[in-house]
């Protein structure tokens, strides 16, 4: 008998799969105590509408994605810090810093998403990853400069 699991079931599957169980256990157990029910056309619609829902949903991230990559391109990011000899940063840049100055321009990355390689420690231009979702990654131009050098 095919049965669409509410929740999981240990060693047949997890919620919102169809699964084939022998008749008595999906009767006396599974239908009894509300963990499947058993696969209809109401059943089968609604896995439609929702498989529908959630790629219309990953759709519209993505292309909020790409859009704010686009913007990402056009919007560089000048950082001023304190600086030593030899052009040294006293600390470093971090996530959080690239974004605030991000926000600052109207550009919203969450500091998790920007990826630094290596630890920026001197003035200079370097080139950040923001990795997104579905594999998505943008890039970030950062310039860093002396603070009174303006």
């Amino acid at each position: 008998m095919q049965i669409y699991l509410l929740k999981d079931l240990k060693g047949h599957g997890k919620a919102g799969e169809i699964v084939n169980l022998n008749d008595g256990y999906a009767k006396n157990f599974v239908i009894k105590n509300k963990i499947g029910k058993p696969v209809d056309n109401a059943v089968l619609s609604e896995m439609k509408a929702k498989a529908d829902s959630v790629a219309f949903k990953n759709q519209t991230e993505i292309a909020a994605i790409k859009a704010q990559i686009e913007q990402l391109k056009n919007t560089p990011v000048t950082l001023h810090c304190k600086v030593g000899a030899n052009q040294k940063l006293f600390g470093s840049i971090t996530g959080a810093e690239i974004s605030t100055a991000l926000a600052e321009k109207g550009v919203n990355v969450d500091k998790h998403l920007i990826n630094i390689t290596e630890p920026i420690k001197t003035t200079g231009t370097y080139n950040v990853t923001v990795k997104y979702n579905h594999q998505l990654t943008g890039n970030i131009t950062v310039h860093v400069e002396e603070l009174n050098a303006k």
